[in-house]
């Protein structure tokens, strides 16, 4: 009897070992699969900010300035306005890709476009 219960607590118990000595890896997987879906969710963001847009071809007059270019990195300050036909009021000249957009503040549409 005391043989019977000493090989019972042993296989017992190397069962709870091995299950413990693989909790470790299933979590390393897991980390690994999530590192692997935030990589492609990155790389689908940078894919579309490399797309390249050209103004002067893909825009008109009256159209509405796309959102992720309503920023100070896309505006153009008055030493560089000086080049480029006066704005009048409400309007800003934004750079995107070389071109130079003419924008109306109050509304964000188009008014002209120097490629």
């Amino acid at each position: 009897m005391k043989k019977l219960m000493t090989v019972l607590t042993l296989s017992l118990g190397s069962m709870l070992a091995s299950t413990a000595m693989a909790a470790p890896s299933y979590q390393h997987q897991n980390q690994h699969h999530r590192h692997a879906q935030n990589t492609t969710h990155w790389n689908q963001n940078q894919s579309s900010h490399h797309r390249q847009v050209n103004p002067s071809r893909q825009w008109r007059t009256g159209q509405y300035l796309p959102s992720n270019y309503h920023s100070s990195r896309y505006t153009v300050d008055n030493r560089q306005a000086r080049k480029l036909p006066n704005s009048g009021r409400n309007q800003q000249w934004y750079k995107i890709n070389g071109d130079y957009v003419l924008v109306n503040n109050k509304n964000n549409r188009i008014v002209r476009i120097l490629g």
